[in-house]
């Protein structure tokens, strides 16, 4: 009976994780070109949301993290807004706004301890983000490489939905193999 209850309760959040409402499952593709470059953008409000940035002529092309962003800002067909402020010394991101379905996600730059936009790099061939260690108008972006954006909180990108799906399924068989 208890196997049967653990059971059911990994298939619901197994299904909350693949369904949930604060994210968009499929990255958004934007841009053309020969590379692509993943985006993971998370407000303070728990949505996130992935996008698939199309960029450069040819396999050795490369963009800045800026560029990124501003490749976003500059589609006609998503609801996103970039704000930037040029220190001298870097470019700082002032506010990122995204509107989905009638929702509008916004969160300004920094305001206090953990309230500013998180940096983290991933990567092509990586399978941990790392805290990125140059501004984005300084990062060199190459085909295959993702780049995430978290305000609100130090940790790295969440794993997909998909991915915490597969886990928790994952540890549903080894706790049914330890039963018999």
């Amino acid at each position: 009976m208890a196997l049967k209850r653990l059971i059911s309760l990994v298939l619901v959040i197994a299904a909350l994780a693949i369904t949930g409402s604060s994210a968009i499952a499929i990255p958004v593709s934007v841009g053309s070109g020969a590379n692509t470059a993943g985006l993971y953008i998370e407000w303070s409000d728990g949505f996130w949301t992935e996008f698939e940035v199309g960029f450069g002529l040819s396999g050795a092309d490369t963009i800045t993290g800026l560029a990124l962003l501003q490749e976003l800002d500059s589609v006609g067909s998503i609801d996103f807004t970039l704000t930037t402020k040029d220190w001298g010394w870097g470019i700082a991101i002032e506010g990122m706004e995204y509107t989905d379905a009638g929702v509008t996600h916004y969160n300004p730059g920094w305001v206090s301890d953990e309230d500013w936009w998180h940096y983290w790099n991933k990567d092509v061939g990586a399978t941990d983000w790392s805290f990125s260690s140059v501004g984005c108008d300084a990062r060199i972006v190459s085909n295959g490489d993702m780049d995430g954006w978290i305000y609100g909180r130090a940790g790295s990108p969440i794993p997909e939905p998909c991915t915490v799906a597969l886990l928790a399924l994952g540890g549903l068989l080894v706790v049914r193999r330890r039963v018999k």
